[in-house]
């Protein structure tokens, strides 16, 4: 099934400087892993429930390894031994589930029933000097950030300096040569260091690893999608054929750029951001919204049916030629988010269940498991599994093999952007080093470290 994997996916071991092991959890296709190897990392432990995650896994980093993808984390974790190896990095992009025992103070037992508890245990056993996690924005929204403060508590009485500022970074933030790559995704990083808990429960006001876009004083990344996967020559897009979208999709596609030229010929502007809902363009006294239609819904409704009064005379003619009433529901729906792009052709593409987004093709939305794949509007397809992949940060020689494509773009949307977690490991290091930790000095080869890196981005404890 699996073609032969080679480059910087070679066995750490052949490495002439081997600074750190690290334990890989929630491995998914090898994000932390593809992050740490090329800094002189040695994975000796990897756990990733979903068996084909694992086979992917499997075939592209441990093919010169000993080691085995283990499974299911829990039954490794909860009895009275934790069947993980020492090791001096922990890393994890963990599910986020909810404690059901907030605020009780209980220690590490306070998280029981969560795949963070077991997270918890190895760290309590095996003591790493380094644990960088990775999760979705959402951690730190107000659903659960309490949570994530629990987190971070919990954390610091096992001994770790950990901030409570979070640190949040999209690959689209960070400049090509710093790991950066064309797709907005916004994830929270949680960087601790070993100290002791004394020490860690001083350190109660410590800074984060980065500051929020922290490129933001460097010239401003301009990404354009078209060029990037240019430069992706190291492999075809296998079968692009296969990659086009449906009759239905491109008639709906054709409507509405015809769309877009009437309404640019009629009021000399761009299309406002508002998402369209053509079944509210009608007046006012035509449309009912009931009492229990949420606040932004009513502001939607409402909207549209002052677009559509703004200009009714030339919409009336549109929608009677395209029958709209015969198309699904969600090709009735459209975003314009083209800004000044000439044309939809020229854009990039999702087709949602709230109907259809159109984008400047600077950098792609974030990938989401098996749904919402982008596509090209000058070539009418959808992005390639390896495009997605070099897109999330992966290197040119990464493969699926003939994996099914859903598979494998479900694991492109659950991968960690190794770019992102480069830099927050760099961050990390030099935490250890502002704090004197004695193995932060030889943590990371000096050849092994990001050109250019800006170390500055952030100090101990200020945050400007």
């Amino acid at each position: 099934m699996w073609a032969a994997c080679r480059g910087m996916s070679a066995s750490p071991a052949k490495l002439p400087f081997m600074s750190f092991t690290f334990a890989d959890l929630f491995a998914g296709i090898g994000g932390f892993h593809a992050a740490l190897s090329p800094l002189g990392g040695e994975c000796v432990f990897v756990s990733e429930w979903d068996k084909y995650a694992a086979e992917t896994y499997t075939a592209h980093w441990l093919q010169d390894s000993d080691v085995e993808v283990s499974g299911d984390i829990r039954t490794l974790t909860e009895g009275d031994v934790v069947a993980v190896p020492k090791h001096d990095v922990l890393t994890g992009g963990f599910p986020c589930q909810p404690f059901s025992k907030s605020g009780n103070q209980l220690g590490v037992s306070e998280t029981r029933g969560t795949l963070f508890y077991n997270i918890l245990r190895i760290i309590e056993v095996r003591k790493p000097k380094i644990v960088l996690l990775e999760n979705v924005r959402n951690l730190v929204g107000p659903k659960h950030h309490s949570d994530y403060l629990i987190m971070i508590r919990l954390l610091r009485e096992l001994g770790y300096a950990v901030s409570e500022i979070p640190t949040i970074l999209s690959p689209h933030e960070i400049p090509k040569k710093f790991g950066g790559s064309p797709q907005h995704r916004q994830r929270v990083f949680i960087g601790g260091v070993r100290v002791g808990k004394k020490r860690a429960l001083e350190l109660d006001g410590i800074a984060p690893l980065l500051r929020r876009k922290p490129f933001q004083d460097f010239p401003e990344t301009i990404w354009d999608i078209k060029t990037e996967l240019s430069s992706f020559k190291t492999q075809e897009v296998p079968s692009k054929s296969k990659l086009k979208i449906s009759s239905d999709q491109r008639d709906a596609v054709r409507m509405w750029e015809e769309f877009l030229i009437q309404y640019r010929r009629a009021n000399d502007a761009n299309p406002p951001g508002l998402p369209m809902w053509t079944e509210f363009w009608k007046s006012r006294s035509e449309i009912r919204i009931s009492r229990d239609v949420p606040d932004w819904k009513r502001r939607f409704i409402e909207r549209n049916s002052d677009f559509y009064q703004d200009n009714y005379k030339w919409i009336d003619k549109w929608r009677k030629l395209h029958e709209l009433e015969n198309l699904i529901p969600s090709h009735r729906k459209f975003e314009w988010q083209g800004r000044d792009s000439m044309s939809i052709y020229d854009c990039l593409l999702q087709f949602r269940p709230s109907g259809i987004r159109v984008k400047e093709a600077t950098y792609v939305p974030a990938f989401v498991a098996l749904a919402q794949t982008p596509v090209l509007g000058w070539e009418m397809r959808e992005l390639s599994e390896y495009e997605a992949s070099r897109i999330q940060g992966f290197p040119s020689d990464f493969s699926f093999g003939d994996q099914r494509r859903g598979l494998s773009l479900k694991q492109i949307g659950n991968a960690v952007h190794p770019g992102s977690a480069t830099l927050v490991f760099h961050a990390l290091v030099e935490r250890a080093k502002e704090l004197g930790l004695d193995w932060a000095e030889d943590m990371v080869s000096p050849s092994r470290k990001v050109p250019s890196f800006p170390l500055n981005l952030t100090s101990l404890y200020g945050n400007d």
